[in-house]
């Protein structure tokens, strides 16, 4: 975990950056795919028995993965609302959201290993299910990284 949060943190500057030439909603939706994708390897990987492995899905999946998509959602999702209604905007979605689909992610993980004799086929499944509901989601977002946001709102005042 360690690891990966190391990869992760230096990603995110890069994502960042990478971002500003591409396009946050390009990194979402790349980090999402990479992630429907990578569920199922990630758990084979560490079912394997080799710390090496465990240590090498974990960097691959929480480093590397993750990064595009943690990288860009402050300002993907700052860049959906207007200032006057901004800050507002985005802590009620992101603290709602977060409170509801990642602070129950470890209990219906854990449910769906008990439920299913440990196999963590339906852990997997549930992945892939909520990373096609961020897709889903950021689908209707406008990529505004190249516009000037804020600029005609203070031209207004």
């Amino acid at each position: 975990m360690t690891i990966g949060t190391i990869v992760t943190t230096l990603l995110i500057p890069v994502m960042g950056s990478l971002s500003d030439k591409v396009g946050r909603k390009k990194l979402y939706v790349g980090g999402s795919i990479l992630m429907i994708l990578y569920a199922f390897p990630y758990f084979w990987l560490i079912h394997q028995g080799s710390d090496i492995l465990l240590i090498v899905a974990t960097v691959i999946g929480l480093g590397i993965i993750w990064a595009p998509i943690t990288a860009v959602l402050g300002t993907m999702f700052s860049e959906i609302f207007s200032p006057e209604v901004r800050y507002t905007g985005v802590s009620l979605g992101y603290q709602i959201g977060a409170a509801v689909a990642g602070g129950t992610a470890p209990l219906v993980a854990t449910a769906l290993l008990m439920k299913f004799n440990y196999s963590y086929i339906p852990v997997a499944i549930y992945i892939i299910f909520t990373a096609l509901i961020s897709l889903l989601a950021v689908l209707p977002i406008k990529d505004r990284y190249k516009e000037e946001l804020d600029e005609a709102y203070f031209e207004k005042k």
